[in-house]
């Protein structure tokens, strides 16, 4: 089974031509206009090991803090070689587009391997204060 080395969220993340990672802009929470709320695009970039003999998937879902499941996607990786044992390290951005936040507080952001959660990443949603517009004060 594929193991995971590292992850993260971010605005942007994309594989150059040279098979480099791009990551655009990390964060940890979100500061909402106002709730519900609808989030252009955000990415779960993340590096993975894995055999080349090997075929599997690897998904994330995105999960409310009362636990609905307000995005998901999977892609499947066929095996690249049928050597065993040559272990191959990945680069891959899951794109989450047009998500819909409907409360504060800390959704999880979960890695499945072959629909199995193998981890999970926290993602605060904080509600932003709104200013009160002085009082006008006649002269």
């Amino acid at each position: 089974m594929p193991a995971i080395n590292w992850t993260f969220l971010c605005d942007y993340a994309f594989v150059d031509s040279a098979g480099r990672a791009s990551i655009m802009r990390t964060f940890t929470f979100i500061r909402a206009p106002k709730i519900p709320f609808r989030y252009p695009q955000l990415f779960l970039a993340l590096e993975y090991m894995a055999d080349l003999s090997e075929t599997f998937t690897l998904g994330a879902a995105i999960t409310s803090p009362s636990g609905k499941q307000i995005a998901k996607v999977q892609l499947k990786r066929k095996a690249q070689s049928n050597d065993k044992g040559r272990v191959e390290k990945g680069f891959l951005p899951l794109g989450f587009y047009n998500c819909k936040f409907e409360e504060p507080g800390e959704y999880h952001v979960e890695i499945f391997i072959n629909d199995r959660s193998v981890h999970f990443i926290p993602l605060m949603i904080h509600l932003k204060e709104s200013r009160a517009l002085p009082e006008k004060r006649s002269v």
